[in-house]
């Protein structure tokens, strides 16, 4: 811990070798196998089907007594702003299955590969599985109904044969089986197909439907449009525009609005995911699955979960081999007069949903799961308790004049999955709060803190930190800071199977780091934290947020975490019936506050004023040195402030970045002023757009007439419960579990290889 705090010469970092060794030896040491009996390989961020196919085995493998692992594999399908399906993420946390780290050797009985388009590319490294049977499990055909090629089989199945060596591939369902007859070199197929299963009882629920009450038909589906019919035509036939029928779609975008140019008065559309699945088509009545000519339904997950729901299903023709009589076969232009006919005999409705849920109990249920995989290998193994390896994340945050870069760190990587190990590498002086928080820590000065020329500092950061990536040997690194340096991006390539995060957030200043914007393809991910101000944000990252997973403000502290304001007040030792506001004006090492204490102190001087205000000003731990205050006024070295801010009626800051959306997630009634040296954000547009929008106060530090006037408002009783109940509407989210499930799935999947695989 600490490794590169002492500096034994201002022009050079030194690192005591003798501890360095001994640490690299514990690296390298040869990590304990994880035994499991069932390995499930696959890339668990699918939005669909595949994720959901591969929940419900593990559920009912669990439930049989299986001891089941997860290795995820990254795919060239999504780039690295996707998180793991929640579902997945829940198996993990409730213990039905174990992430298996990256890294971690790992045996099993029976390892099954998903999805063949996972394994067109090789790892950044091998996979350290050891197994005798291994399984493809083909969610998708080779190729499409026009005969277009979805993945490299050749090229798969040299990957797949490289890696594991035999391996059977089984179809999940007919339409899949039959795309391989007219393949020339296809691989060895299963005798019976590895179809999805259910549990029926996990989506069975009552829909009593009141007098009079409009049937409702509807399907739930990812946006893509293959998913979808072709035309307008095709879509209003499968979902009629009629006045005796509701529609309601889940997974609608703009794509599908291409294609259907006015929506029917009858329908309600939802986007893909916005409600939990059983809960859309516990509104249902029916479901019309229909699609365009070119897409191949591998097996078509979404039905098998109407059925089991009870729903009525109308479905083309082709799906008959594999749900029979538990489905309505029909074209689209039918649909309408079949809920007709339905609607006038209750009892033929009764006896199809009925019929359609005991298929599904008898064909796909868990049972099905376990009979296959017990064929394989038997019964489950006893096997010991499992304990494996954690994965690695590095954090590298800027010098700062603040605390910001190293504060979202420690607020995303307290919420890393427990199968993560964090360490932060700071250029920050405040390295302090993070050990203090219990992280790991080095410290890697900024160039003017030890007084040496940017250029030399450059050549040696870039061999500190390769030792640094080279000794903690992390999955991902994440960097935050506007400014990618040279070093950094110079040591990127030695560590190809590393995952790197620019965190950058916004509201740069405009024609400001155009020339950093470049640099953004050498990271694997962006991931830039919201801003409340972001309306008004006129920088260079505003045309790149494409490029970026966004996610909302981030914030050390969730608002159940913050004491309330007995406690915070009795911690404090403020008077619990007085007025009190907190001073937050930043360390004031580019910033000269003490014209702005000054006025403030005014309000809490015993001596001007019959009832004074309680002042509290916060310290930075960076601070280079103490302003000067009156006895009067208390000192806070705390962190986090955040935890602390219930004690208070009001406060006087900075608008940087966390003190900003922290006072405002608080109700805190704040006058916002800005550091404007040229090195900040836009800190002045964030104050004025919350003073614009009743969120808080604003004033520039050097109008003196303004800011007095401003301070006066937010001494009104009135004002300041008008700002609390404006700010408390904005119901404002913290993004920090959001960015560090980010974080966590890219830690625990491994990279793919940017080498080409070349099948012969």
């Amino acid at each position: 811990m600490n490794l590169l705090k002492t500096i034994k010469n201002p022009c050079s970092l030194q690192i005591d070798k003798h501890q360095f060794l001994a640490r690299v030896t514990s690296v390298f040491a040869r990590k304990p196998v994880l035994r499991v009996d069932v390995l499930l390989v696959g890339d668990f961020r699918f939005p669909g089907g595949t994720s959901t196919s591969i929940v419900s085995d593990v559920k009912a493998l669990h439930g049989a007594g299986y001891r089941v692992g997860l290795l995820a594999y990254a795919s060239n399908l999504f780039d690295g702003r996707r998180s793991f399906h929640p579902e997945i993420r829940a198996l993990v946390e409730d213990g039905l299955a174990c992430l298996v780290p990256p890294g971690q050797p790992v045996e099993a009985e029976l390892c099954c590969l998903h999805h063949p388009a996972v394994f067109e590319h090789l790892p950044a490294l091998p996979l350290e599985i050891s197994c005798p049977r291994f399984v493809m499990i083909v969610h998708h055909p080779p190729i499409d109904a026009y005969g277009n090629e979805q993945y490299n089989l050749l090229r798969t199945m040299r990957i797949t044969e490289a890696q594991f060596g035999h391996v059977v591939w089984a179809p999940v369902g007919p339409k899949v089986r039959e795309a391989f007859k007219n393949v020339t070199l296809a691989p060895a197929l299963t005798q019976s197909d590895w179809v999805n299963t259910i549990d029926a009882e996990e989506f069975r629920k009552n829909r009593p439907r009141l007098k009079g009450q409009l049937p409702v038909l509807g399907r739930h589906s990812r946006p893509s449009i293959e998913k979808w019919p072709d035309s307008e035509t095709e879509f209003k036939n499968a979902y009629p525009q009629a006045d005796k029928l509701r529609v309601r779609l889940m997974g609608w975008d703009h794509q599908l609005d291409e294609i259907v140019e006015e929506r029917p008065q009858n329908w309600d559309v939802l986007p893909f995911g916005a409600i939990p699945v059983e809960d859309f088509l516990a509104g249902l009545d029916y479901f019309s699955y229909f699609h365009s000519e070119v897409w191949v339904e591998a097996f078509g997950r979404s039905i098998l979960e109407a059925m089991a729901a009870g729903l009525v299903c109308f479905l083309p023709e082709h799906f008959k081999p594999l749900f029979e009589d538990a489905a309505v076969y029909c074209e689209p232009i039918e649909v309408l007069d079949k809920v007709l006919g339905f609607e006038n005999d209750p009892k033929a409705y009764t006896k199809q949903s009925e019929r359609a849920v005991e298929f599904v109990k008898s064909h796909f249920g868990p049972d099905k799961s376990v009979a296959r995989v017990a064929a394989m290998i038997g019964p489950p193994n006893r096997l010991p308790p499992a304990t494996a390896c954690k994965a690695g994340v590095l954090y590298l945050t800027s010098n700062g004049i603040g605390m910001g870069h190293i504060t979202r760190c420690l607020a995303t990587a307290r919420r890393l999955s427990d199968q993560c190990d964090p360490v932060i590498v700071t250029m920050s002086k405040a390295f302090g709060v993070a050990e203090t928080q219990g992280f790991k820590v080095e410290y890697l000065p900024y160039f003017r803190s030890i007084g040496i020329e940017y250029s030399d500092w450059n050549q040696k950061l870039a061999a500190e930190l390769d030792m640094v990536l080279r000794f903690h040997r992390p999955n991902v690194l994440v960097l935050d800071g506007n400014v990618p340096y040279d070093p950094v991006l110079q040591v990127l390539p030695n560590f190809p199977q590393m995952w790197s995060v620019w965190q950058r957030r916004p509201l740069w200043p405009p024609d400001v780091g155009e020339e950093f914007l470049q640099h953004t393809s050498r990271f694997d991910t962006v991931l830039e934290p919201g801003e409340l101000a972001a309306p008004v944000d006129r920088g260079p990252t505003v045309g790149r947020r494409v490029e970026a997973r966004q996610v909302p403000s981030i914030r050390y502290l969730d608002q159940s975490e913050m004491l309330d304001r007995k406690a915070a007040r009795a911690l404090i030792g403020l008077d619990p019936d007085r007025l009190a506001f907190v001073l937050q004006l930043g360390s004031g090492n580019n910033f000269d506050m003490q014209g702005v204490l000054k006025k403030i102190c005014s309000i809490g001087d015993p001596a001007l004023q019959a009832r004074p205000v309680q002042l509290v000003f916060a310290r930075w731990r960076i601070a280079q040195k103490a302003p000067e205050l009156p006895a009067f006024v208390k000192t806070l070295d705390a962190f986090p402030i955040s935890k602390l801010l219930n004690a208070f009626d009001g406060a006087v800051a900075l608008a940087g970045y966390n003190t900003f959306h922290e006072n405002i997630a608080a109700a805190l009634p704040t006058l916002f002023t800005a550091n404007q040296h040229p090195e900040q954000d836009e800190q002045w547009l964030r104050a004025d757009y919350a003073a614009q929008c009743g969120l808080a106060l604003s004033a520039r530090s050097y109008d003196t007439v303004q800011f007095e006037r401003a301070l006066r408002r937010l001494l009104d009783p009135k004002t300041r419960e008008t700002l609390r109940l404006n700010c408390k509407s904005t119901n404002l989210e913290n993004g920090a579990q959001q960015a560090a499930d980010l974080i966590s799935t890219l830690a625990m999947t491994r990279k793919p290889s940017g080498v080409a695989f070349h099948a012969v």
